[in-house]
């Protein structure tokens, strides 16, 4: 088989989500109006099948594709998995919530493949210029999405707010890539590992430079202080689907091609970001936590969350550049916590999604809440087990969660951040619980809407939740061998 075939066959996840993305966005052109369900259908038959494909590739050596533009390794699938299950869980709640707000245009469907396709790129990259080509092809779908309700506003108004600051950052973290292979002569993570081992671990004024423009990139797409600001504008006026797989995918994406860079391109040489980090994951986990407190809308209040646990994750990979990534379990908390992280943000945006009004608009604002346990127990209980696995509370896969990200930043002797995030995290008790005070404890009458599909998600997410928290041995075995695969 000629090479390119062998590349296109390794990375067929990523092939088959471009192939019918394309597929989607011409029969858009040709099929309107848009015929009801079969977008959806093919969607979620194309993220499934990309799902299965990444499940018959684990166990498979690691091997490169497309020059070695790409790793197809278990950390790779580890990631990719996650990024696939928050775009099936958006996508389970896309079509009935699109058709109450007035939308119905087959280029979402389209978008959200190219976006889960770039999404994958960054999960496997090994060459800094596919971190950016994914990072890329993921933004622009990721822009088109927020803006997809012309009619309203504020959904324009945060597609283009998030274009126009991730204009900035993208050209920042090229700027990254052009200095880092000024220091090293190559874009590859792999090479610029041996030429940092073959130079001592002596970072220069390059590298330095590059490594921090790199940094200030992936801190806008993990929305880390201080370049979170857009996430809760954007968050709130962005239609709640793609709000919901900006939480999950491209939260998940993104961390995965930062740690390989932390801990694929920089190995030993990450020590000299450790204080860097430490500064970025304490100041995410105050301000993330704090600004929460202050919220009554849930969408501003689940961005400021998203800020916060992203802080938490650079907590481990704090971690990890302390005490070294083969001493450390930092990476496998990471990857542990992320894939707790989709399942509790799918469960709760799966709610969020059913609360609209009769002018097919988000209402969802705290007190929307009241009464929800009375007039709808089961969504209030998936609800509120979502909230307590947020808050880090047992017996849930977020509790297990926070256990090994404090335990890894301890085990590397960052004593003080780990406290600094024990703080955040009582703080986050208190905003985690409060919509639990208005599902139970105020009368009330929710507007909620009608959807299996929806109901669905929220029942899967909140049922993996408590399996895993309670029997988290399997998902931490899967974590282990994943952070192993990239550190060789």
């Amino acid at each position: 088989m000629p090479p390119v075939m062998d590349s296109v066959a390794l990375a067929a996840p990523l092939v088959l989500l471009a192939l019918m993305g394309v597929v989607l966005m011409v029969a858009a052109a040709v099929f309107r109006p848009m015929p009801k369900g079969a977008f959806w259908m093919a969607s979620c038959a194309t993220v499934a099948g990309a799902l299965v494909l990444v499940a018959l590739s684990s166990g498979q050596p690691a091997n490169e594709a497309f020059s070695g533009m790409l790793r197809m390794d278990a950390f790779g699938n580890f990631f990719a998995c996650a990024s696939l299950l928050g775009g099936l869980f958006a996508l389970l709640l896309t079509e009935s919530y699109m058709e109450r707000i007035g939308v119905r245009v087959g280029e979402l469907y389209a978008l959200m493949l190219f976006a889960l396709c770039g999404m994958l790129g960054m999960a496997y990259s090994n060459d800094l210029m596919m971190v950016f080509i994914s990072l890329e092809v993921m933004s622009l779908a990721i822009y088109a999405m927020c803006a997809i309700k012309r009619s309203d506003e504020r959904a324009v108004e945060s597609g283009f707010k998030y274009f126009i600051l991730g204009a900035f950052s993208s050209a920042i973290m090229l700027y990254g890539v052009a200095f880092v292979f000024g220091a090293t002569g190559s874009t590859s993570l792999t090479t610029i590992a041996h030429s940092l081992a073959s130079s001592g671990g002596e970072a220069g004024t390059l590298l330095l430079v590059g490594v921090a423009l790199l940094f200030v990139g992936f801190g806008f797409k993990v929305a880390s202080v201080p370049f979170h600001m857009w996430a809760p504008d954007v968050y709130q006026g962005a239609p709640t689907t793609v709000t919901a797989l900006m939480a999950t995918g491209v939260k998940a994406a993104s961390f995965a091609a930062f740690g390989r860079v932390v801990i694929g391109a920089l190995g030993e040489d990450a020590g000299h970001w450790s204080g860097a980090l430490w500064v970025m994951a304490a100041a995410t986990m105050l301000v993330g936590n704090l600004g929460a407190l202050v919220q009554n809308d849930l969408k501003r209040m689940f961005a400021y969350s998203s800020i916060a646990h992203a802080g938490y994750m650079l907590m481990a990979l704090s971690s990890v550049s302390e005490a070294g990534a083969v001493e450390n379990d930092g990476i496998g908390s990471l990857a542990f916590y992320m894939l707790a992280y989709v399942f509790m943000n799918a469960g709760a945006f799966a709610v969020l999604s059913l609360m609209t009004d009769e002018k097919g608009d988000d209402a969802t604002d705290i007190a929307k809440l009241s009464g929800l346990g009375k007039s709808h127990p089961w969504l209030a209980a998936g609800l509120s087990l979502c909230l307590i696995s947020l808050a880090g509370l047992p017996p849930t896969m977020g509790f297990i969660g926070k256990f090994y990200l404090f335990a890894a930043a301890i085990g590397a002797g960052q004593v003080g951040l780990a406290m600094v995030g024990a703080l955040g995290a009582a703080a986050g008790v208190y905003y985690y619980l409060r919509p639990m005070v208005y599902m139970y404890m105020k009368d009330g009458h929710p507007e909620i809407a009608q959807d299996g599909r929806a109901k669905l998600a929220l029942g899967v997410c909140g049922a993996l939740l408590v399996v895993f928290g309670l029997m988290p041995s399997a998902v931490l075995a899967w974590a282990d061998v994943a952070v192993r695969s990239v550190i060789g």
